[in-house]
Formats: structure tokens, C-alpha cells, sequence
């Protein structure tokens, strides 16, 4: 899709960096003042569940419509791809999380999901996965690629993926491990993204929310192998297991090439 000739690649991404912002605090910060604490949603494990709903319906309901009116304005080039590497890709997402649990060993201690947790993950996990997509290796990675190389505008993008996902709890040590677990992961959807396109990456994303709808965080043993405070991302195990994965998505993608 082509874009409107003069328009800025950095303006384009910095408008709907600014409107993530406004979106997020709104939420976040309108739902807290109803609550009577405003900073309750920062910690949201400290909110009861139906706040938390309410939450993420308000903020990727806003991400909808945000993304909708940006893509009407200044659209970015992207390629979405087709269905068919996507199944492939989601099934070695599906090979990725069996092999993280098995590398853990006895440090992980899985529960039986409930029907819930089993409703919630088949429903929404595509869904918060494509938009998601759709925002950081859509819009703002296709916006960059008119002012930057591939690799640049990756990592660009990849790190304000592990930025905004690290409002959570936790010290130094942790957010530091949590982030680079973040950024790896961010840069194997970008691969996907660009060289497969948008739905694969979307596809990949998706096994990693059912993932941790099913099993999550705090059910292995905490340390620098299996992850601190319990959480797989924060350790050596997936770190390397994500460079496995991408080198496993390049391939992928040169077969495809070819």
C-alpha cells in the first residue's frame, strides 16, 4: 500500500507513539480515579479481575480504533502475507513453548488449566496478538522502513515493544533480564514480519499469550536458567531457545525465498 507523497516515516510513527501514550494514561488513570487509587492499574495483579477486564477491553478497543484512523491517514507499507506459512508458523510457536517446559525440567511445576483459563486463550489470544502486531510491527516498523534500513528500524521498534511491556513490579536485576527477553522475542515477530509478513507474526505471538494464559508466570522455580521471579522470558532457557527460534524462522523464510 502506497503512502501520500511528503509524508514522514518519523511523523507518522511519532503520532501514534503520542496516541498510545494518551490511550494508555486515559485507561489506566481514569479507571484508578473511579477506584479511588489512581496507580492501582500500574500494579495489575494488585486490581480485582473485573477492573482488570474492564481495562484491557478500554485499551485495545482504543487500539482499534487508534490504529484504524492512523492506517485511514497515513498508511504504511507492509506486507501482510497468507494464511498458510501463518498455520506453520503458529505450530512452530506451538514446537518453541514444548521445548521451553521441557528444558526446564523439575523447575517447572504445570497446573491443570481451567475452563476459563481454556476459554480465554482460544478467544482472545489471536485477537490481542494481531492488534499488537498490527501496532508495533505494523504500523510503526513499516512507518520507519521510509526513513531507516530494516535492521535499524527493527531494533528500534523491538525496544519500545520491551519498553512498554515492563510496567510491572520488580526490581533492577529483573526488569534487565525481562527486557532482554522482550527485545528477542520482539525481534523474531519483526523477522517474521518482514520477511514472511504480518499474520505469521501475529500467528507466532499467539502461542506465546496462550502460552502464558495456560501456564502462568510464577510456576518454575526462580534463577538465571529457568527465569526470575518465576518468569520463563526473565531467564537464560528462553533467551537461548528464542535465538533458536529465530535462526529456525530465517530458515523458513529463505525456503520461502526460494
Amino acid at each position: 500500500m502506497s503512502r501520500a507523497p511528503g509524508v514522514s516515516g518519523w511523523g507518522a510513527a511519532g503520532r501514534l507513539v503520542l496516541g498510545l501514550l494518551g490511550l494508555w494514561v486515559t485507561c489506566w488513570l481514569g479507571l484508578g480515579l473511579l477506584y479511588g487509587r489512581p496507580l492501582l492499574l500500574l500494579h495489575p495483579l494488585e486490581a480485582p479481575e473485573y477492573l482488570r477486564v474492564i481495562y484491557l477491553l478500554m485499551l485495545y478497543g482504543g487500539l482499534v480504533g487508534l490504529l484504524v484512523w492512523r492506517w485511514r491517514t497515513e498508511p504504511p507499507r507492509i506486507q501482510w502475507g497468507s494464511s498458510g506459512p501463518a498455520l506453520k508458523v503458529a505450530g512452530l510457536g506451538l514446537i518453541f513453548v514444548g521445548l521451553q517446559r521441557l528444558c526446564l525440567g523439575s523447575a517447572w511445576h504445570p497446573q491443570q488449566p481451567t475452563p476459563a483459563a481454556w476459554l480465554s486463550a482460544l478467544l482472545l489470544a489471536f485477537p490481542i496478538a494481531a492488534v499488537e502486531e498490527a501496532v508495533f510491527r505494523g504500523y510503526l516498523y513499516g512507518s520507519l522502513r521510509h526513513s531507516m534500513r530494516p535492521l535499524p528500524a527493527a531494533l528500534l521498534v523491538s525496544l519500545f515493544f520491551a519498553l512498554v511491556h515492563l510496567f510491572r513490579p520488580g526490581g533492577l536485576e529483573f526488569k534487565l533480564a525481562f527486557g532482554l527477553g522482550l527485545l528477542a522475542a520482539a525481534l523474531v515477530l519483526n523477522l517474521l514480519a518482514e520477511r514472511i509478513g504480518l499474520w505469521s507474526a501475529a500467528a507466532m505471538h499467539s502461542t506465546w499469550i496462550m502460552a502464558a494464559v495456560l501456564d502462568p508466570p510464577g510456576r518454575v522455580e526462580p534463577g538465571l536458567w529457568t527465569g526470575m521471579r518465576g518468569e520463563m522470558a526473565a531467564g537464560a532457557c528462553s533467551w537461548l531457545l528464542l535465538a533458536l527460534l529465530g535462526a529456525c524462522c530465517w530458515k523458513l523464510s529463505q525456503r520461502r525465498a526460494d
